[in-house]
C-alpha cells in the first residue's frame, strides 16, 4: 500500500498551486454532471443546483442509496462528475432512504465508482473524507479490497470537518464556477472553502497521485481499479 500524505497550510499556498495549474480545455467526449439530494427542507437542493447550474447538468435527483451503491451505473458511475449535499460522518453519506457506508459502497452487482465514467465526486458535507488528523487510518476505507469505492474513480472531496449550513450554498456556487473555468478540481474545493466557507470548516480530497492536478476538462485515464495508491490534501 502506498500512502502520500500530503497538507495544505494556507491560501497564499493554495493560490499559487492554482496559479501554475490551469490546464488547456479539452472536449473528447461529452462530459455529463450530476448532483444527488440528501434531504428536504434543509436547503440542500440549492446546494447541489448552485453546483449544476454552472453546466448543462443531466441528472439532478433526491438521493436514494441505490444511486451510489446498487444503480449506480445509472446514476453517479454515469456521470462524469457528481455532487451531493446532506448529512454526513467518517465515510457515510445520509440519503433520503437511509445512511450509506462509502467504505463498503462497492460491493454490489454494479461495484465501485469509475469502473463505468464517473471521475471527480464531492461531498458537501460533515466529516465525510477524514484525514490523519482525525484518524491514523484514513486510507484503507477508500481502496482497502474488494469492495471499495474507486474502482477508477480519480478524485472524491469533501469536509474533514464541520459544513455549515450556513455558508455550504455560497461554496457549491463558487466551487461550480472555479470548476466550469478549469480550474484543479480538488483546488477549486479548498479554494471555494477558504473564500466562501466559515474559518472552522476544512477540506479534505482523497485520490490516485496521478490525478493530482486534473481539471474537469483535462483529465488522464483511469486509475486501475486494484491500485492500492491513494494521496490526502486536508486543510488545516
Amino acid at each position: 500500500m502506498k500512502r502520500d500524505v500530503s497538507r495544505l497550510v494556507s491560501v497564499t499556498a493554495l493560490a499559487a498551486v492554482l496559479a501554475t495549474g490551469l490546464a488547456t480545455p479539452m472536449s473528447v467526449h461529452a462530459l455529463e454532471e450530476g448532483g444527488y439530494v440528501g434531504q428536504e427542507g434543509e436547503g440542500h437542493p440549492d446546494v447541489v443546483y448552485n453546483f449544476l447550474k454552472h453546466f448543462s447538468y443531466d441528472q439532478y435527483y433526491w438521493g436514494v442509496k441505490s444511486q451510489i451503491t446498487s444503480n449506480n451505473d445509472n446514476r453517479v458511475d454515469a456521470m462524469d462528475i457528481a455532487i451531493f449535499a446532506g448529512h454526513g460522518n467518517k465515510w457515510l453519506f445520509a440519503m433520503t432512504d437511509g445512511s450509506v457506508n462509502l467504505g463498503n459502497a462497492g460491493g454490489t452487482s454494479d461495484g465501485g465508482w469509475g469502473d463505468l465514467d464517473i471521475e471527480f465526486a464531492a461531498f458537501e458535507s460533515c466529516y465525510v473524507v477524514p484525514s490523519p488528523l482525525e484518524v491514523s487510518d484514513w486510507w484503507s476505507a477508500w481502496v482497502g479490497g474488494s469492495d471499495d469505492l474507486f474502482d477508477g474513480l480519480h478524485q472524491l472531496i469533501s469536509f474533514r470537518t464541520v459544513s455549515w449550513q450556513s455558508t455550504d450554498q455560497k461554496v457549491s456556487d463558487r466551487f461550480g464556477d472555479l470548476v466550469a473555468g478549469n480550474y484543479p478540481v480538488w483546488q477549486a474545493w479548498f479554494r471555494a472553502i477558504n473564500e466562501k466557507g466559515k474559518s472552522d470548516e476544512k477540506g479534505a480530497a482523497v485520490m490516485h497521485p496521478d490525478a493530482d492536478g486534473e481539471t474537469y476538462y483535462n483529465f488522464g485515464a483511469d486509475p486501475h481499479p486494484d491500485h492500492q495508491s491513494l494521496r490526502i490534501w486536508y486543510q488545516y
